[in-house]
């Protein structure tokens, strides 16, 4: 999405503890995103499904239904969710979209190991089916189930309860349903998540605040870091807490906490090789 963004991930990987990151293959930046990802072997890469705030891979005429005349998706989620919810008739576009987003990867040499969704629309109960089938038919092992404890997240950080629980129950439902296909699909996937109820505000504070309450098994934390805020990641998010995300990433404080509590920090790969999560 940014350059800002983008070396906020180089510099988390090579000097922090940032493991994962997820590619949007068709934001302003991602030509640099593709290039930087080549030179950092180490980092496990995802793919960020996009179909929503955000332009399309293929050209308009082939995802006719999806884009406005600027290839460009709906902004609003709930608009979009109900949109592809109640009308099946555009699953067919949504499958060669989200093809084509994963071949940008690919055909830039790059060996993806998981799958999510861009503001988690990947989890819709139309979209999963489609999502668990490319990860099976490109091989990739890994997809992202985001149930998120919200008894944790309002614990450490009190705001917004209402948005919170709804939040955490809505996509403890999704999760649920998704972690049936993508056990019988034989992906691997994280058991628990932090990023979503707290999104552009996990701070180095809220995460050490976490660390008490990780349960065992594999748990996703997600962060959206930048060098600094430029106007594109004003644009879509101008509330997110990017420096404070990366400073957080670059702690000292955070491997030494987890090191205490006895956690081990891992990523889709690892898991894979280690089979250490499999359906």
């Amino acid at each position: 999405m940014s350059r800002a963004l983008n070396g906020a991930v180089a510099l988390a990987h090579r000097r922090g503890l940032l493991r994962c990151a997820s590619l949007m293959v068709t934001g302003p930046a991602a030509a640099q995103a593709l290039a930087l990802a080549r030179e950092m072997p180490e980092l496990c890469l995802g793919v960020h499904l996009t179909l929503i705030q955000g332009r399309s891979a293929l050209p308009r005429l082939a995802v006719l239904h999806l884009v406005d005349s600027h290839r460009r998706f709906l902004n609003n989620p709930v608009q979009a969710g109900w949109r592809y919810y109640w009308q099946p008739e555009l699953l067919p576009e949504i499958t060669r979209e989200l093809a084509a987003q994963i071949e940008v990867a690919l055909a830039a040499g790059l060996k993806i190991w998981f799958l999510n969704g861009h503001v988690n629309l990947h989890l819709h109960p139309r979209i999963f089916p489609l999502v668990v089938e490319l990860a099976r038919q490109y091989g990739i092992p890994g997809i992202r189930l985001a149930r998120e404890d919200w008894r944790t997240a309002l614990y450490v950080d009190s705001r917004n309860p209402a948005s919170k629980i709804s939040q955490g129950l809505i996509f403890a439902w999704l999760s649920r349903r998704a972690r049936r296909l993508a056990r019988a699909a034989g992906l691997i996937y994280n058991d628990h998540l932090f990023g979503l109820l707290n999104d552009g505000r996990m701070t180095e504070d809220y995460l050490l605040g976490l660390v008490p309450f990780l349960r065992p098994g594999t748990t996703e934390i997600y962060l959206h870091p930048a060098l600094y805020v430029d106007q594109e990641l004003h644009r879509w998010a101008p509330r997110y807490q990017r420096q404070e995300e990366l400073t957080a990433l670059l702690s000292p404080r955070l491997p030494e906490a987890l090191a205490a509590a006895g956690v081990a920090v891992t990523d889709f790969r690892e898991m894979l090789l280690s089979g250490s999560k499999t359906g």
